[in-house]
């Protein structure tokens, strides 16, 4: 069976991804990420192994114990205001990263920027520098 320590989990469903069984799962509706753990018997350990945040570990079989779920609020993008990711995910991605590599050439923070709009910023950013340098010649 999983227990899981929702003060160090990061909502980002890398346990969610390996899990062979699916017995992890979740939803997302209203800017809120909600992640559910079934009881498991399987004890495979992949999600525990993964775990970034080191938020899991395998307990004994227990009825009586409740299966798991937590709750997390998501941000919104900073460009379109779509909710992305967990703020815990965020923090761990800033802290992780020299903040010199935190922002792009001209500034902008990339890491509160979903991958949509930061796919949208890089395009606009190729097309620019290729006008630049078509002009140039």
């Amino acid at each position: 069976m999983i227990r899981v320590d929702a003060r160090v989990c990061l909502g980002c469903m890398s346990c969610s991804n390996v899990c062979p069984s699916q017995n992890i799962t979740r939803s997302e509706d209203s800017g809120r990420r909600t992640v559910h753990w079934k009881r498991c018997k399987e004890e495979c350990d992949l999600c525990v192994e993964l775990c970034p945040g080191k938020a899991l570990s395998l307990v004994p079989w227990d009825e009586n114990i409740p299966e798991p779920e937590i709750s997390f609020d998501l941000v919104a993008c900073r460009i379109c205001g779509s909710p992305y990711a967990t703020e815990p995910m965020l923090q761990r991605i800033e802290s992780a990263l020299p903040a010199e590599m935190q922002k792009d050439a001209s500034g902008l923070e990339w890491i509160r920027i979903c991958p949509v709009c930061r796919r949208d910023v890089e395009a606009e950013g190729t097309v620019r520098q290729m006008v630049l340098a078509r002009s140039r010649k």
